[in-house]
């Protein structure tokens, strides 16, 4: 009778097991891309959506027209567009930041907006501790207050 050992680790095993672990590292490659396009995508689309908020905060009146912190439910600042009326942007000062975040669906994220003319700061608004946020959003916005140009900075993380 005769004996017939079999080899684990044959040329032919070996050379299996190298494109095995070569098609995985491949397809790992291939997944990681995806999920950062998918990522860049909600990260761009989060973005265009803060835009199109502080578009309605500086175009519009707001709702109702005359709203007060107690009565509010669409917030604007605008007298007309790009044209701030200090009272509201006073109000909105007054509005708590969860507030702030609710009608400007923010959700659980953090906020921190300032209206500054070409010398200093005249309002700002929400939290300053935005420098170890991973991913901060920044727009930047002109307006005219009082007859005079101003610049809206609003930062999202």
């Amino acid at each position: 009778m005769s004996s017939v050992k079999a080899q684990i680790f044959s040329t032919d095993f070996v050379v299996a097991s190298v494109i095995f672990i070569l098609i995985l590292i491949m397809l790992e490659v291939h997944t990681q891309n995806i999920y950062d396009k998918i990522e860049k995508q909600e990260n761009m689309f989060y973005y265009e959506n803060l835009i199109s908020t502080t578009d309605t905060l500086l175009l519009y009146q707001g709702y109702p027209k005359y709203w007060n912190e107690s009565n509010v439910e669409v917030l604007g600042i605008a007298e007309r567009p790009n044209y701030l009326n200090r009272t509201k942007v006073e109000q909105m000062m007054g509005l708590s930041e969860n507030q702030i975040k609710t009608l400007l669906n923010l959700e659980d994220r953090n906020f921190y907006f300032t209206l500054e003319n070409s010398t200093e700061i005249m309002f700002e608004k929400g939290d300053v501790d935005w420098a170890d946020a991973e991913t901060v959003y920044i727009i930047n916005r002109n307006a005219v207050m009082d007859e005079n140009a101003v610049k809206i900075r609003f930062l999202v993380w």
